[in-house]
């Protein structure tokens, strides 16, 4: 088991949808199930679900070791539910945030990802698709006080930029894995790929 504390972020406001995404049938269930599915199948030892939903905290509780935390204040912004989710975890060796409109991440990836950050647990492990920064993003435990420090909707983006001597890059080859839904066209697009 990897001694991480994966915060699976699900209390958006789906504001460029016109309703929750997080709920919307993707290729025969609710888009979030996707996600706690891959994070039960994988090998991490804290899994806390912070969302603002019922319905997903509901689904959580059902699976095995699963901690879920109600956010009742999510439009404070991303960084509301980073704070709830470190402040309801164990002493760790880092924290995974992971949101929660990833359909297609399977736990494989989680646990590669998981196996890339101890390979140098001082550094934060960002998986990377081409040029371009994704999640699920590792943070070692030492962040906690940066990572509680933050503000507003930009998650955990201010610490990465602050902070480049200790990224370390995963790349992965295959995009689709870390495809988030965040529009209407999106959601057309990929419930059909």
């Amino acid at each position: 088991m990897f001694n991480i504390a994966c915060i699976i972020m699900a209390s958006g406001l789906s504001k460029r949808m016109d309703k929750n995404k997080l709920l919307l049938d993707f290729k025969g269930k609710e888009m979030f199930k996707y996600v706690l599915d891959a994070v039960n199948l994988s090998d991490i030892s804290q899994r806390i679900v912070v969302s603002s939903y019922d319905e997903i905290l509901d689904y959580a509780e059902g699976l095995k070791n699963f901690k879920t935390v109600k956010n009742s204040e999510n439009t404070l912004g991303q960084s509301k539910s980073i704070l709830l989710g470190i402040n309801n975890s164990d002493i760790c060796d880092g924290f995974m945030f992971l949101p929660c409109d990833m359909p297609f991440i399977t736990h494989s990836l989680i646990n590669d990802i998981c196996s890339f950050f101890y390979q140098d647990s001082k550094c934060i492990a960002v998986p990377k698709v081409n040029t371009k920064n994704s999640m699920p993003t590792i943070f070692p435990y030492y962040l906690k006080a940066d990572l509680l420090n933050i503000s507003g909707d930009v998650g955990g983006r201010e610490i990465i930029r602050s902070n480049p001597k200790i990224l370390r890059y995963i790349d992965i080859k295959n995009p689709l894995l870390l495809q988030d839904i965040d529009t209407k066209e999106d959601y057309i697009k990929f419930k059909n790929v």
